[in-house]
């Protein structure tokens, strides 16, 4: 991380070098005009509005909303057969990644006739990034109750790499996956999200997120990635491997005034 932010402090450093060389009086304007950009990419659905503070410098604030859900069944699985007969087989579940985000960012331009920029900022939203959650609440008490009247080695549960869970007490099976709140963002991009003249730009942004080291959270229970090994855990283990979000929008910029 410390090598990608010493990358973009010289990028930002020589861009800002450029501005003093071809900065004169004429050129300051400072929030002159606005406009709103709307797009798409691995951060969701992006909307933002977007000023200049000088031809080299631009300031752009807004939201970007990822929805996106997905239904699968969990395997419950018991180490005493009888028991299996009575209680159920399988938990129907919902995931979803929960990555909507406020950012703001600074575009640096190395002159003022370009719209090649370099963008240094962050992006804010909650620290769950992903949620797994059983459909129907309390669903599984049978099992809970059963759980509650044998011994720990004849307990029904679900397997994750090498943790054996249990539904909680009152029914439910969830997890989830924690990363930092403020997530620091350094990119290039091209384009003006505040066009000097035109009424309406294309904006290509390219960077990534620093989220930090992901935490696996299941029944209140913080998951190891080293014990996420084999088919059952292995995507939650390269999920929670990854320490950076990539960051590719494509966007269109109009001119409000």
């Amino acid at each position: 991380m410390n090598r990608y932010l010493a990358i973009a402090m010289f990028a930002i450093t020589a861009s800002m070098s450029a501005v003093a060389q071809e900065l004169d009086s004429d050129d300051l304007g400072i929030f002159n005009h606005g406009s709103l950009s709307v797009g798409v990419g691995t951060t969701g659905i992006t909307a933002d509005l977007a000023f200049p503070i000088t031809p080299y410098v631009g300031i752009r604030g807004g939201v970007d909303i990822l929805p996106f859900k997905y239904g699968t069944d969990l395997e419950i699985q018991y180490r005493n057969s009888t028991a299996q007969a009575f209680l159920p087989e399988t938990v129907a579940v919902e995931g979803k990644l929960s990555m909507t985000t406020g950012h703001v960012l600074f575009d640096f331009y190395p002159s003022k006739k370009t719209s090649f920029h370099f963008t240094a900022g962050g992006y804010l939203g909650s620290d769950k990034v992903a949620e797994v959650y059983n459909e129907e609440d309390g669903v599984l008490i049978a099992v809970s109750a059963y759980n509650r009247m044998v011994p720990d080695d004849q307990k029904a549960g679900y397997s994750l790499g090498d943790y054996f869970l249990t539904p909680d007490e009152k029914g439910n099976v969830n997890g989830s996956i924690k990363v930092a709140k403020f997530r620091p963002y350094v990119g290039i991009g091209f384009g003006r999200p505040a066009p000097l003249k035109s009424r309406v730009a294309c904006c290509l942004d390219l960077g990534v997120q620093f989220w930090g080291s992901p935490e696996t959270i299941c029944q209140g229970q913080e998951l190891k990635e080293e014990n996420l090994n084999g088919d059952d855990g292995g995507a939650v283990k390269t999920i929670s491997s990854i320490s950076v979000w990539p960051v590719l929008n494509f966007r269109v910029a109009v001119r409000l005034f």
